[in-house]
């Protein structure tokens, strides 16, 4: 990988690469930092080759963002389609601390990207991966992730148990609750990097943050933006930080009528997903992803998943952030 990384840096950029640290990645992809032999510094990602275009899909996303004028992003620099190899800036910074002020900066990104979708412009992205405008496409997103699972589950008896006796049963009382409803107009919907929160961001040194890993970017429902911020397990926000990313958002998104009872409505559903999404690795589509990702590949606990679901499903079942 290394390789590759050095022929597009020298191709594209005219930088000659010295050394290469491999930094935490994503699921889908390996990513490095890159120092030159002139003292640059660059962030190289290499991507998992699947059905999507998710270097095409980020590296467009990151363009067109710069060219608004959006500075809490990477700017992309260099791609090669053939290498599955994108360039980026480099950011100086470290994981953020999470308070006020942070889910402050986090609202206004999203309605910046809310202020962008209102306009002309971005009329030519597709939609964000696995974006669902109606309640029906949730739920049917959902039954297909169980479906697999379920499928799997002939050959783990826990994972079995936990299916039957817990999230199905929980899957068909959230249903049952769940009004219908038509397709959200284009009116109703926003632009998103789907898989935002705090663990694809860096704080640099004055407080600022950059927002990271736009494989997913594109169109997709507010409300989802929202439950998905409140619930994503690899963030354990306060009661206090959620309500006040909730009420930023439901403010910032003001022109969009009835989004907070939404919210309400797919809070469950959006939970039931999460569940299915923290068990995808007892599924063989998922590991051939994490191998790639992941160096230490076959290292994770069927036990470990397992129990992560639970507390996700718990969590799901508690009130929903201001209720009263």
């Amino acid at each position: 990988m290394n390789g590759k990384i050095a022929e597009v840096l020298l191709r594209d950029l005219n930088k000659e690469a010295l050394t290469f640290e491999k930094l935490k990645g994503g699921r889908n992809s390996q990513v490095f930092r890159v120092d030159c032999a002139d003292g640059s510094t660059f962030a190289a990602k290499a991507y998992f080759q699947d059905n999507r275009d998710r270097m095409g899909r980020e590296f467009r996303a990151l363009e067109f963002l710069k060219k608004e004028g959006v500075r809490e992003v990477a700017a992309p620099l260099a791609a090669d389609e053939t290498r599955r190899v994108a360039i980026h800036e480099f950011i100086h910074g470290k994981p953020p601390r999470i308070g006020g002020d942070e889910i402050d900066r986090a609202v206004r990104f999203l309605g910046e990207l809310k202020r962008i979708a209102d306009s002309a412009r971005p009329a030519h992205f597709p939609p964000a991966s696995e974006a669902c405008f109606s309640i029906g496409e949730i739920l049917q997103n959902i039954d297909g992730r169980l479906a697999r699972l379920l499928e799997a589950s002939a050959a783990e008896p826990e994972l079995a148990d936990f299916l039957r006796n817990d999230l199905l049963p929980f899957r068909k009382a959230a249903g049952k609750g769940v009004p219908a409803d038509s397709e959200i107009p284009l009116s109703g919907r926003t632009l998103s990097p789907s898989d935002f929160g705090f663990h694809n961001a860096l704080q640099r040194a004055d407080g600022g943050l950059v927002f990271l890993d736009f494989e997913y970017f594109g169109w997709d429902d507010p409300a989802k933006t929202i439950v998905d911020f409140l619930l994503h397990p690899a963030m354990r926000l306060p009661p206090p930080l959620k309500a006040r990313f909730l009420s930023g958002m439901l403010s910032a998104f003001a022109s969009i009528p009835g989004l907070g009872e939404r919210a309400r409505a797919v809070y469950p559903l959006f939970g039931i997903k999460w569940c299915a999404i923290l068990l995808n690795e007892f599924t063989l589509e998922h590991m051939a992803r994490r191998c790639f990702a992941d160096s230490a590949a076959g290292a994770w606990s069927g036990a470990a998943q397992l129990e992560k679901a639970r507390r996700m499903l718990a969590l799901v079942k508690e009130e929903f952030p201001l209720h009263g």
